[in-house]
C-alpha cells in the first residue's frame, strides 16, 4: 500500500530460535528498499501457541540484478495480500534472503512464494541435469551480497534440508525456465520442452510436501491469497481464471490458447497444465494435483499450526524410522539394506527416510561408513506424525562417498534441547553404472525407412563391474536381453533396442524398460530407462467411455506425418467409422470423437493410422472398455 516517501511500516513475528523485525520503505512510485533483519533469541524459547490456527506463508525474494526492486515490490503487493486474508507471514527479502535465513523460516509452511532467478534444466549451461543447483532458488550469498551476488540452491538442496506441510502449496513468479520458456531473448520451445522445464522445477517442491506448484513469468492478476482463504475452488480452476480489464488475453491470466495436460514423468499421479500464449510462449504452468481445492488446502492449513510446540511432556520420539532405497538387483543378497545411487543420472539419486514423531521435532542426523567412522552431520525439522527427509549421499565436504555400506542414526531434539532416543538404518551406495537418456523417447521401426529405427542408451562404467543389459515390458518380462551378466571394465557401454522380441519378432505397441544391472563386491542393483516402441503415444480422456458420449484423444507421433493421422472407430455392433485428428503442434494431434448411442457394450477399437514423410505408414491400436 502507498505511503508518503520516508514513512515506515514495521511488524514483528516470532519463529522458531529467530525474532524477525520487517521494515518496509515503500514510495508512491516505486518501492525503494525493504530490509530483514534476524536476531537470534535466548536458546529456550518459549513455545509458540495460537488459539486459532491460521495458514503459514513465506515469502522469498532473491537477488535478479536489475529486476530486485521489481521482484521485491511484487512479493510485498503479494504479502500484503496474505496478511489481509489472515496468514501468518514470513518475509526472507533480498538482500538477507541466505540460505540460513531461509531454512529458518521455511519449515512446515503452507504457501512458499518464490521470487528470484531460475535456473532450470534442460538448459543451455550442463549437458543433465544437476539438483544440487538447478530447479531450486538462486539466494544471497551472504547475508547482505548484492543484487548480482548470488549461490543456486538446487532440488537435491530442497529435499535435503527442507520440510513443508502436506497440501503446501508453491508459486513460483519471475523465474526463467519454471513455467517452460528459457530466459529473454531465446526461441520459444516447443510443448515437449516446455513440459519438461515445468516438469523438473516442480519436482523438488512436490518432493518436499507440496502438492501443488504453480509457475509464472508474469504478475498474476488472480489475489491467490484471498483465492485460497475463501474458495473451494479447484488449483486447476484456480489457474484457468483469466486475467480481467486491460490485462485481458495476456499471460497475466489464463489465455487458454493451445494449452496442453500432460502426465509428470519426475513425479508420480502430477499432472502438468501449461497455458502457453501465443505471442510470448510458456509463461504459465501448474504442476501437481490439480483436484485438489482451496478448501482441502485450508482444512490442512488450519489444523497443522500452532499449539503443538513443548506443551506435551518429555522429549520428542521417532516412533518409526525407515529407508526406501531403489529396487535391488538380483544377485543382491537377502537381507541386505536398501541401496541408492548418487551417481548423478537422476535415477535413485537420494535415500529417502520415512520417519514418525510424537511430536514436531528436530533430527539431528549422522552419517557412518562400515568402520564407525561419521561422514556426514545435518538436521532437519520434521512435524508431528508421518513425514520424509533425504540423503544425497554425500559426505561433510560436499563429495559422494564411496560405494559400501552406511549407518544413518536419527536423534530427535525439541527448541528446548531435551533429546529422544536414537534410531538407526542402514543403507547400500552403488554408483558402479550410470545410466544415460535414451535417444528418443519414443522409435518406430516396423515400417523399415531410416527414420527412429532404434533407442540408444549410453553406460558409463565408473570401476570393475559386472553388466547386463535386458529390455522389459510393462508385466516385468524380459522379452530381449541385450548383454547378459558379463564383466566390463571401467569406460563407456552403448546399447540399442530395434523393437524385436528376443524371436526377432516385433514387440507389441507400448512402453518398455531399458534395464541395466551392475554386480561389484558391494553388491548389485539396476537401474531402469523408459522407452516407446511404436507409431503413437496416445492418450484419452476417459479410459471407459459410454456409448453416446464423446472421447477425446491426444496423439504423439513417434515419426514426422505428411498429414494428420486418421481413427478407425470400430463399436460393438456398428459398422466401423473413420475420423480425421487435427495438428496442434510438432508431432502432437488431438481429436474428439463422438461415439454412437447404438450398438453394444463391450470393447472399443482405435486403429490410429498415417504416413510419415518418406512415405511409411504408421499405426497403432488402442482398446477401451466401453459402457
Amino acid at each position: 500500500m502507498p505511503v508518503a516517501i520516508g514513512a515506515q511500516r514495521a511488524s514483528v513475528i516470532r519463529d522458531r530460535g529467530f525474532t524477525r523485525r520487517v521494515v518496509a520503505i515503500i514510495g508512491s512510485a516505486a518501492l525503494l528498499a525493504i530490509a530483514v533483519q534476524l536476531a537470534p533469541v535466548p536458546a529456550i524459547a518459549p513455545a509458540r501457541a495460537t488459539s486459532a490456527a491460521v495458514p503459514k506463508a513465506v515469502f522469498i525474494v532473491g537477488p535478479t540484478s536489475g529486476l530486485t526492486n521489481s521482484n521485491l515490490a511484487d512479493a510485498e503487493k503479494m504479502a500484503e495480500q496474505a496478511e489481509a486474508a489472515g496468514m501468518e507471514v514470513h518475509r526472507v527479502f533480498f538482500p538477507h534472503a541466505t540460505w540460513d535465513n531461509v531454512l529458518a523460516n521455511i519449515q512446515n509452511a503452507n504457501l512458499v512464494v518464490y521470487m528470484g532467478h531460475g535456473y532450470g534444466w534442460p538448459s543451455p549451461y550442463t549437458k543433465e541435469l544437476t539438483e544440487s543447483r538447478q530447479d531450486g532458488m538462486g539466494l544471497n550469498t551472504f547475508d547482505g551480497s548484492g543484487q548480482s551476488d548470488y549461490t543456486y540452491y538446487g532440488a537435491s538442496r530442497l529435499r535435503e534440508s527442507i520440510h513443508l506441510a502436506p497440501n503446501a502449496i508453491v508459486y513460483l513468479n519471475h523465474l526463467c525456465y519454471a513455467s517452460g520458456n528459457a530466459e529473454p531473448g531465446m526461441a520459444i520451445p516447443d510443448v515437449g520442452l516446455a513440459e519438461e522445464r515445468a516438469d523438473n522445477m516442480a519436482s523438488g517442491w512436490l518432493s518436499i510436501g507440496a502438492r501443488a506448484v504453480f509457475a509464472y513469468g508474469w504478475w498474476q492478476r488472480l489475489n491467490y491469497p484471498a483465492a485460497l482463504m475463501t474458495t473451494n475452488e479447484t488449483m486447476d480452476q484456480l489457474f484457468m481464471t483469466p486475467a480481467s480489464g486491460g490485462a485481458a488475453g495476456s499471460p497475466a491470466g489464463y489465455t487458454n490458447w493451445n494449452e496442453s495436460r500432460s502426465d509428470s514423468t519426475r513425479t508420480p499421479n502430477a499432472t502438468i497444465h501449461l497455458d502457453p500464449h501465443k505471442k510470448y510462449g510458456y509463461y504459465r504452468a501448474v504442476t501437481g494435483d490439480l483436484s485438489m481445492t482451496a478448501g482441502d488446502w485450508r482444512a490442512e492449513a488450519t489444523g497443522t499450526i500452532g499449539g503443538g510446540g513443548n506443551s506435551q511432556a518429555g522429549p520428542p520420539q521417532i516412533t518409526s524410522f525407515r529407508a526406501a532405497g531403489s529396487t535391488t538387483g538380483d544377485d543382491l543378497a537377502a537381507g541386505n539394506p536398501p541401496s541408492f545411487h548418487p551417481n548423478g543420472d537422476g535415477i535413485d539419486d537420494t535415500l529417502v527416510l520415512t520417519h514418525t514423531l510424537t511430536r514436531a521435532a528436530h533430527l539431528d542426523a549422522t552419517v557412518a561408513n562400515s568402520s564407525g567412522t561419521i561422514v556426514r552431520r545435518y538436521s532437519v525439522f520434521a512435524e508431528t506424525g508421518t513425514s520424509t527427509s533425504t540423503w544425497d549421499g554425500r559426505n561433510d565436504a560436499g563429495s559422494v562417498v564411496p560405494d559400501g555400506r552406511y549407518t544413518l542414526t536419527y536423534t530427535p531434539r525439541d527448541d528446548s534441547g531435551a533429546t529422544g532416543s536414537p534410531v538407526s538404518v542402514e543403507t547400500l551406495v552403488l554408483t558402479a553404472v550410470k545410466l544415460g537418456k535414451p535417444s528418443s523417447i519414443a522409435f518406430f521401426a516396423r515400417d523399415a525407412d531410416e527414420t527412429a529405427q532404434q533407442a540408444v542408451v549410453t553406460v558409463t562404467v565408473s570401476e570393475q563391474a559386472s553388466v547386463s543389459f535386458k529390455v522389459v515390458n510393462s508385466s516385468g518380462k524380459v522379452i530381449r536381453t541385450v548383454r547378459p551378466l558379463t564383466a566390463a571394465a571401467p569406460g563407456t557401454l552403448k546399447f540399442s533396442w530395434d523393437g524385436t522380441r528376443e524371436d526377432g519378432s516385433w514387440a507389441a505397441d507400448g512402453w518398455y524398460q531399458m534395464l541395466v544391472t551392475a554386480t561389484t563386491s558391494a553388491g548389485s542393483y539396476s537401474q531402469a530407462r523408459g522407452v516407446y516402441a511404436g507409431a503413437f503415444r496416445i492418450t484419452p480422456s476417459i479410459s471407459s467411455p459410454a456409448r453416446g458420449n464423446s472421447l477425446t484423444l491426444s496423439m504423439t507421433s513417434t515419426e514426422s506425418l505428411s498429414a494428420p493421422p486418421s481413427v478407425q472407430v470400430a463399436q460393438p455392433g456398428l459398422a466401423p467409422w473413420t475420423a480425421t485428428a487435427t495438428r496442434i503442434q510438432g508431432k502432437k494431434y488431438k481429436i474428439t470423437l463422438s461415439l454412437k448411442p447404438g450398438g453394444n457394450a463391450g470393447t472399443l477399437v482405435l486403429d490410429v493410422t498415417g504416413v510419415d514423410k518418406n512415405g511409411g505408414t504408421q499405426d497403432t491400436k488402442l482398446s477401451l472398455t466401453l459402457r
